[in-house]
């Protein structure tokens, strides 16, 4: 490898330090190493670091965990200030709906008028609904259909 490398190199060398490059990696590095100082340097710096982890202050772990306990603390609100809110909310609803009164229209569209006794679909999407055709059925056909069909219903 060439002196050109060192970046790239340099952002293995956290995971080569710490022992968790594949081999393939690690052999570059490894390979790298040797001539170059730069890298080498940065290497040894790396290494201090992660054998004296710093110390956290006790100082500073009581006070972490003091405010993680104050903050698991529920705040207990009064009932009539809950009660207050809800009666608020209520009262803006009220006058929110009833700013302006809405006419309705009465009448019905065609389409949603109701089906008459025996007319099993509403317009002609009938088919698009699932419903079968019998227009090109022959009398014999359709009487043939009506045992088949009543004869499942008896048995």
């Amino acid at each position: 490898m060439s002196q050109t490398d060192c970046g790239t190199i340099r952002e293995y060398l956290p995971d080569f330090a710490a022992g968790r490059l594949d081999v393939g990696a690690g052999k570059v590095v490894a390979a790298h190493l040797p001539n170059c100082a730069e890298c080498r340097a940065e290497l040894d710096l790396i290494q201090i670091l992660l054998a004296a982890p710093p110390a956290v202050p006790a100082t500073l772990v009581h006070q972490v965990t003091t405010s993680v306990r104050t903050s698991r603390r529920s705040t207990r609100r009064p009932w009539w200030g809950i009660s207050a809110a809800a009666v608020a909310a209520l009262a803006l609803g009220i006058g929110v709906s009833t700013d302006r009164p809405v006419t309705i229209d009465g009448s019905v569209p065609d389409f949603a008028s109701e089906a008459e006794e025996g007319e099993l679909w509403l317009s002609d999407d009938g088919l698009l609904a699932g419903e079968p055709s019998f227009d090109g059925l022959s009398d014999e056909a359709l009487m043939e259909l009506l045992e088949e069909l009543t004869s499942e219903g008896a048995g």
